[in-house]
This record gives C-alpha cells, sequence and structure tokens, in this order.
C-alpha cells in the first residue's frame, strides 16, 4: 500500500508518498481508507508546532472515513463487522490507505453520509459540538460569534450554532470567505477588519453570548470585550468526547446540520491540500480522496494513479 510519511519536521515540501507495508490486524480494526481529512493542526505537525509531538517517521491524518475489512470490537454504540462504513479519529496515521486502529477510535457512519463527509466531520465537528454544548452550555435563542469562520473548524462552529438554534455571527478575513460563510448558514457575516464595531452594528444594545475563536492572537482582547455578562469565550483545541457523535449523527440525520462543505484533493496529494491551508486559501473541510481517481506527479515526477 501507499502512505504519506514525514520524516522530518520541515512543512509541507518534505511530504513522501511512499510504498509501504500494510499494517498487520493485531488487536485492531483493520480499515481500508476511501477519504481522509486535512487539518490546521495536521499542517502544524509536520512542522513540529502542534501541542502534541508525534514520533519520526510518521503518517500524518487526524479523521478518515472507509470500510472495516477485519477486526472486532465495538465502535460508539455499535458493533463492528467486515464491510461496515466507518469514521475514525486518531491522533495521527490516516493518510493512508490502510489503517489499524483500536475499535473505541471508529464510529459508525450513517447510510447516506459520504465518505468524504464523513473523513471531513469528526474533528471539527466533534470538538465543535463539545466545545458549544459541554463547555459553552450553549442555548437556542443566544447570539454566537465565530471568528475564522470560513475555516474549516470555523465552519463547523457556524453550522453546528444553526443546527442548535443559535444566532450566529460570523468573521472573515476578505469578502470571498464572508459570503462562504453566509452559504454555511451565518445569520450575518463581517470582516475581520473592523469587526467589533462591525458586530456592535449588527446587534445594537445586545452583546456577544458565546464567542468561537481558533484564531487567537489580538482577536481575545477584543473577543472579551464583545461578550454580555456570563458570556463565554472558548478558544478551541483538541478537546472532543466520542459519545457525541451519535448527536451529531442525529443532527445531520434531521437536517438540522448540513453537510460539512469539503474541497476534495486526491488521496497522494497532501502537499497541495496541507499548502492550501498554509496559505488560507482553503474554505471549509480539506478532504483528501481516492474516489476521484486521479493521477497526479509526485515526488520528482512520477505519476501515481489512485
Amino acid at each position: 500500500m501507499f502512505a504519506h510519511r514525514i520524516a522530518a519536521f520541515t512543512g509541507p515540501g518534505d511530504v513522501r508518498w511512499a510504498e509501504v507495508a500494510e499494517p498487520a490486524p493485531g488487536d485492531g480494526v483493520v480499515i481500508d481508507v476511501a477519504a481522509a481529512g486535512v487539518s490546521f493542526a495536521d499542517l502544524l505537525q509536520t512542522q513540529g508546532a502542534y501541542q502534541m509531538r508525534v514520533p519520526l517517521p510518521y503518517t500524518p491524518g487526524m479523521d478518515a472515513a472507509g470500510v472495516v475489512r477485519s477486526g472486532a470490537g465495538s465502535g460508539g454504540s455499535a458493533g463492528l463487522r467486515p464491510g461496515q462504513r466507518v469514521a475514525v479519529l486518531v491522533p495521527y496515521g490516516c493518510w493512508q490507505e490502510v489503517i489499524s486502529v483500536p475499535p473505541e477510535r471508529v464510529l459508525p457512519l450513517p447510510d447516506g453520509m459520504s465518505f468524504e463527509v464523513g473523513a471531513a466531520a469528526p474533528l471539527n465537528y466533534l470538538t465543535g459540538l463539545f466545545a458549544l454544548v459541554r463547555r459553552a452550555r450553549a442555548q437556542a435563542g443566544e447570539t454566537l460569534l465565530v471568528h475564522g469562520a470560513a475555516g474549516g473548524v470555523g465552519t463547523a462552529a457556524v453550522q453546528l450554532g444553526k443546527a442548535l438554534g443559535l444566532r450566529t455571527i460570523a468573521v472573515a478575513g476578505d469578502e470571498t470567505k464572508r459570503e462562504f460563510a453566509l452559504r454555511c448558514g451565518a445569520d450575518h457575516a463581517v470582516l475581520a477588519d473592523g469587526w467589533l464595531a462591525a458586530v456592535r452594528d449588527v446587534l445594537g444594545e445586545r452583546a456577544v453570548d458565546i464567542v468561537v475563536d481558533p484564531v487567537g492572537s489580538d482577536r481575545m482582547t477584543d473577543g472579551l470585550r464583545s461578550l454580555a455578562p456570563e458570556g463565554r469565550l472558548l478558544v478551541l483545541g483538541f478537546a472532543l468526547a466520542a459519545e457525541l457523535w451519535g448527536r451529531l449523527v442525529e443532527l445531520w440525520r434531521t437536517r438540522a446540520l448540513a453537510d460539512p462543505p469539503v474541497e476534495v484533493y486526491p488521496f497522494a496529494d497532501a502537499r497541495g491540500a496541507l499548502r492550501a491551508i498554509a496559505d488560507r486559501r482553503a474554505l471549509g473541510k480539506v478532504v483528501l480522496s481516492r474516489i476521484t481517481g486521479a493521477m497526479i506527479p509526485v515526488d520528482g515526477g512520477a505519476i501515481s494513479s489512485i
């Protein structure tokens, strides 16, 4: 099989698409990967700048979707069987054609959800749902402000806010991203330059109940200024709970939560996917897909078919 390999923390340019041995079944669930998510956290990992450093060499990728080949156990609340469509959430290792993961890291994929959407959902949407429901204890009718609203985490927060009945205001870096946030379900969207005054123009005397901030920097100070009494500011990281998958799926099944918007790259083009995130060109969640059947040049011009 083929996998993306990182031998040094030098960023996207040194990601290698290489042939490696398939994982041994062991005690894990062996899954044929159809699609894998790409996130800002993956970019940081390739640069050695993420909160948790992984041992070199390694294969990146925290979330994926595919089909169970073998292995037994329970993922979420349902048993696993060969041929079952599933999503996975792990610290790294998803950017390869076959993976072996612990059963507790496997999440049943509902009928009708595509592999690309399944690969886009676990990391960002479970984190966002945990933050809004568990930490912020969001209530329908409250006002949610989302920074970085056109990125993977921001898009998840906007869509989840809509699904939970929140009035959502998106903050985006340019006009294209502002319009994208509105298409994702934001009630209002403002540009990052002068955002606090723009938000006050939208809300009038009312202040913000919840701020989701995956950007940080100077946004946090003004984020605090925007809050109502007893308001909550959430700095999203890597805290999540697997049991929230059932609630996320139910929101999706009832159509309260729309499909995550994804930008799909051929599975072998992790470099291009990471560069899109690094250059802040990505809208929504970036996903590597083996379903595209694309052929691309890799590592010095060789052609790889996926």
